[in-house]
Formats: structure tokens, sequence, C-alpha cells
């Protein structure tokens, strides 16, 4: 029988720089980093940065786009589910994404501050502003997802009626209080 290879897996270099800068993002800020915060942990020099990205702008879109595509398979149905179980199911599973990734927190964060429909980076990996996302682009189906969800609790009783888009406006909000406190010094 073969023996298992234990050579060690390389991560590709694009994505080694978009996990230093998710990392920074998280303990620095979106704009709290520059190109040598992400090089030096990575034994490179900036210029290095260059053969994959073409500015800090590409890292922060790149990033985003990264967000974009995790937060987009949120709110899954669960038709086995009561909508009550189904919508804590849901909630769970946002609720592991977003404390797994702080820097998409705080992206999330920036983005809804931001005057003229959200921060730049943001706008261009999701292909439009969050509220062009709320009825096309990679966050509609979440959105339309996130909608079912509450239609199926308000029909069977479970839940009164309430505007996703503010449910979702909460959860993030909900989610900065746990990033600023996280060890529970509200309660």
């Amino acid at each position: 029988m073969p023996v298992a290879d234990a050579r060690k897996v390389s991560v590709p270099m694009r994505q080694r720089i978009l996990d230093e800068a998710e990392r920074l993002i998280a303990v620095k800020g979106v704009y709290g980093f520059t190109l040598r915060d992400i090089a030096a942990p990575l034994g490179v020099q900036v210029p290095a940065l260059y053969k994959h990205y073409r500015s800090r702008d590409d890292v922060l879109i790149e990033v985003s786009r990264r967000f974009i595509a995790l937060l987009a398979g949120q709110f899954e149905r669960r038709p086995e589910l009561a909508p009550a179980a189904a919508w804590r199911a849901a909630l769970d599973a946002f609720v592991e994404l977003m404390m797994g990734h702080p820097a998409y927190v705080r992206l999330a964060l920036i983005d809804f501050a931001t005057p003229g429909g959200g921060m730049d980076y943001v706008k261009r990996a999701a292909g439009g502003s969050f509220k062009e996302n709320l009825v096309r682009g990679p966050l509609a189906a979440m959105h339309s997802r996130l909608r079912a969800l509450l239609r199926a609790g308000i029909r069977c009783g479970e839940f009164r009626r309430a505007d996703a888009l503010d449910i979702y406006r909460l959860l993030k909000a909900a989610l900065l209080i746990r990033l600023v406190f996280p060890d529970d010094t509200l309660l």
C-alpha cells in the first residue's frame, strides 16, 4: 500500500497576499495597513506583490470578492426544518461566517457607512452597490433567501412581520457589538 505523500503543499502567493491582507484588515482596519505591511510577514519586498496585484486597491477588491462570494451563500433554504429552526440555522451560519472573518465585518461596516451606495472596493467586487444587490448581482440570491425565510415564518405564525433589510442591518449591528465586546462585557 503506498504511503501518503507528506510533501508540504505550498499556498499560491496570490492567496497568501490576500490572507495577509485579511489578517491586517482584522487587526488594523481597512485603511490601517500598507503593501509593506503585507510584504514583510510574507518575506518579500513590495515590488514582488506587484507581480500579482497592480495596487493596494486591487488587493482590497480581491479581498472584497472573497467576502462577497462567501456572503452570497448565506441564508440557505432548509425545507426540512420548521421556519424557526431554519432561521436559527441560517443565523448560526451567518454569525459563524462573520466571526470567523472579522476583516469582512470591517469591510461591510465601512461599506454601509460610505455615502453614495458603498465603498468602491466592495461595489466593484459585488458589481454594484448594496442597494443594487438587493435585486441583482451576486448578493441578490442571498437577499431573496433571507426574505423567503422571513415569509415562511410569518406564514406559519412563528414570526412577526419585519422588513428583511432591517433584519439584515440589525444582524450587522449585533455582529459589530460582538466584535467590539468579545468577552461579553455588556452582559
